[in-house]
C-alpha cells in the first residue's frame, strides 16, 4: 500500500513537471489544479471497470491522498502583484498625454488578473493532448452460443421443411466496439457501438437441400448423406446498445443491430459407395439480404447471457416458409 501511495505521488509529481517552463506562479498552479483533477477523473473511471475489493480499497486510500492534495494546492496564496508607484517629477509638468499613461499603468494589473481568469489560455499548454482524457474504450468480442429457427405459419401441405437440430447450430459473432460513458464522471450508462461479422450455422436433422423454384425458395429431400447437411449464412453488422452498470458486479445490455447478408453456403458430405464427397453450394436462395433484431445481455462477475432475436424473416416474402431466427449465448473480450 505505501509502495502504491509513493507511486501516485511520484506519477503526480511527473506529470506537473512534464510541462515547459510556465510564465507565472499563477500559471503553474492552475497546471498543478488540472493533473490533479485528472487524477481524480481516471481513479473514479477505474471503479467502473473493477470488482474486486482489494483494487477498490486502494482506489478509496488514493482518493484520501488526492483530497489531501486539493486542500494543499487550495491552501495556496500567490502573492499579490507589485503595483509600481510612479510619481511624476515636479519639475517636468504632468502633460495630459502623461497622466493617460499613468492611468493605464496603474490599472493594468487588476485587469490582468481578470484577463487570466476569463481567457482561459492559462490552462492550455500540453492539456488538451494528454491521451488520458479520452473517455472512449475499443475492445474485440467474440460472441457464441446456440441459435435455431423460430416458425410463424406452418408450411403448406406438401412443402418440406427443415428440422433444426439446436445443439449443432451454433452462432459466431465477431465485433469490433467502442464504448463511450453518457453523462458526468459517475454515469452508469455508455454507449456501445461497432461493426460485426455474423454467422448463423443450422445443422438440419432431415437431409434435405435448400433451392429455389421460380423465385421460391423450397427444400428437397437429398440421397446418400452421410452427415447432417448445414446452412451457413454470414451477415455484416452494426451493433447499437446502452449498457446500464447495476452494481459493481452486475451490468445490462440492451440494443439492437442491422445487417447485410454477405455469405451463403450449404454443406453436404455424400457417400456413394466407396466414394466420400464434400460437397459445398453457394446461392441466394431467395433469403432476405437485410437483417435487423433486438439484443439484450445480463453480465453478472463477469459472465454474460446474451439473447438475440431477428425481427426480420430469413427468407424474402414466398408462400412456403415462415422464420425468425433466435439466438442464446454468451461473449468473451480479448481487449
Amino acid at each position: 500500500m505505501k509502495q502504491l501511495i509513493f507511486t501516485c505521488i511520484l506519477s503526480f509529481v511527473g506529470l506537473s513537471f512534464s510541462v515547459n517552463a510556465q510564465e507565472s506562479d499563477t500559471e503553474k498552479l492552475e497546471n498543478l489544479k488540472y493533473y490533479l483533477s485528472s487524477l481524480k477523473d481516471n481513479a473514479q473511471s477505474m471503479r467502473y471497470y473493477t470488482d474486486s475489493t482489494k483494487i477498490i480499497s486502494l482506489l478509496d486510500q488514493l482518493d484520501g491522498i488526492t483530497a489531501a492534495l486539493e486542500t494543499e494546492l487550495n491552501s495556496i496564496v500567490l502573492p499579490e502583484p507589485e503595483i509600481v508607484d510612479v510619481t511624476p517629477v515636479e519639475e517636468v509638468p504632468a502633460t495630459e498625454e502623461k497622466v493617460e499613461n499613468l492611468e493605464d499603468y496603474s490599472t493594468w494589473p487588476d485587469t490582468n488578473d481578470e484577463g487570466q481568469n476569463n481567457d482561459g489560455n492559462d490552462n492550455l499548454g500540453l492539456s488538451k493532448y494528454m491521451p488520458f482524457k479520452n473517455k472512449f474504450n475499443t475492445s474485440f468480442e467474440i460472441q457464441f452460443g446456440i441459435n435455431a429457427l423460430q416458425q410463424g405459419n406452418a408450411a403448406p401441405t406438401g412443402i418440406l421443411s427443415p428440422d433444426i437440430n439446436p445443439g449443432g447450430s451454433w452462432y459466431w459473432d465477431f465485433a469490433i466496439t467502442r464504448r463511450a460513458r453518457l453523462g458526468g464522471k459517475d454515469s452508469k450508462v455508455a454507449l456501445n457501438y461497432g461493426i460485426s461479422y455474423l454467422k448463423n450455422r443450422f445443422k438440419l436433422e432431415n437431409d434435405l437441400r435448400l433451392t429455389a423454384v421460380d423465385g421460391v425458395p423450397v427444400f428437397q429431400e437429398v440421397a446418400d448423406l452421410k452427415d447432417n447437411p448445414k446452412l451457413n449464412i454470414g451477415y455484416l453488422n452494426v451493433p447499437l446498445s446502452l449498457s446500464f452498470a447495476l452494481s459493481k458486479k452486475t451490468k445490462l445490455k440492451v440494443g439492437g443491430y442491422v445487417g447485410y447478408r454477405v455469405h451463403t453456403v450449404q454443406k453436404f458430405h455424400l457417400k456413394v459407395q466407396n466414394e466420400k464427397i464434400h460437397e459445398q453450394r453457394y446461392a441466394g436462395y431467395e433469403l432476405n439480404d437485410w437483417m435487423y433484431g433486438a439484443t439484450a445481455s445480463l453480465d453478472i462477475s463477469g459472465f454474460d447471457l446474451i439473447a438475440r432475436y431477428n425481427f426480420s424473416k430469413v427468407f424474402k416474402d414466398n408462400p412456403n416458409y415462415d422464420f425468425n431466427t433466435f439466438m442464446i449465448g454468451t461473449s468473451v473480450s480479448l481487449f
